[in-house]
């Protein structure tokens, strides 16, 4: 979704509401929606991978290699909000890359009190990645957040459904302008009346 697309949100917004006056409350409101609907599930739209150059580590005494990939690192992560997988990259494919397998940090010792292999494990911001040969390149796939900065504003929700972000953001002008009534009828439709009919689960079907 472009610039102007989110312009003409703010504008369906005014129209819903008649509070051209309240501009930034709108705008507030469109952010906040847009994040609302996207941050509701782990929607496949909003999976987006990034190809790593690890550097070459010597092996440790117990012949692996540990590799960390640091999530603040915006230009390798942009708008990074959940790692998914990691796999082995080649641009040739070989069809034996690795594909790692995530644990929880207190869970990285088997049944034996062994540490495991060809695992990762998240931390905080760091995802740490222990492997048994060398690696070049990996394939991080993670959850990226919308980015609701207006000038540079991209939604696939809002490309496909905007009036759910209309509805949603007019719900919070509402409410900011003591409209309780007018907010809970558009709040209603994130989840329907019996709370699994509305616009949610409108978009869960139509990622299936």
């Amino acid at each position: 979704m472009s610039a102007a697309s989110y312009q003409q949100l703010i504008q369906d917004v005014y129209t819903l509401t008649g509070r051209p006056d309240r501009a930034a409350e709108t705008a507030l409101a469109v952010r906040k929606a847009t994040l609302k609907y996207h941050l509701a599930d782990l929607w496949k739209n909003d999976l987006t991978t990034s190809l790593i150059t690890v550097p070459v580590i010597v092996a440790g005494s117990d012949m692996s290699y540990r590799y960390a990939l640091d999530l603040t690192q915006s230009a390798q992560f942009p708008l990074f909000r959940k790692m998914s997988n990691i796999v082995e990259y080649n641009a040739l494919p070989t069809g034996l890359e690795y594909k790692f397998k995530e644990y929880d940090a207190d869970n990285i010792l088997d049944d034996y009190r062994v540490e495991r292999l060809n695992y990762w494990y998240q931390m905080g911001k760091q995802v740490t990645l222990r492997c048994d040969k060398i690696l070049v390149q990996l394939a991080a796939q993670y959850w990226a957040f919308p980015n609701v900065v207006p000038a540079t504003y991209n939604s696939w929700i809002a490309d496909e459904n905007p009036d759910f972000i209309s509805s949603e953001a007019a719900a919070h002008v509402f409410a900011a302008v003591g409209k309780a009534d007018e907010a809970a009828r558009f709040a209603q439709m994130f989840l329907g009346p019996d709370g699994n009919s509305g616009n949610l689960a409108l978009l869960r079907i139509s990622e299936i």
